[in-house]
């Protein structure tokens, strides 16, 4: 997604919303790199173990992060 972004942007075309707020750093390509990005990032949060550890902190009342 952050790769082939001029693909992905053929493909679902320009936001609106994005080239308003985004206009001057590349608007909807910079949309759909920064959700490939945060993407990337809760996927390896994900492989090691961390999003699960947070979940549990966020929905699991008195459990706190990397305890028992």
């Amino acid at each position: 997604m952050v790769v082939k972004t001029e693909w992905i942007l053929n493909f679902f075309d320009y936001s609106a919303w994005a080239e308003a707020k985004f206009g001057t750093w590349g608007g909807s390509r910079t949309l759909y790199k920064l959700i490939g990005l945060i993407i990337i990032i809760l996927a390896l949060m994900w492989m090691t173990g961390l999003m699960q550890e947070i979940l549990l902190a966020v929905f699991a009342p008195g459990r706190r992060l990397g305890g028992e």
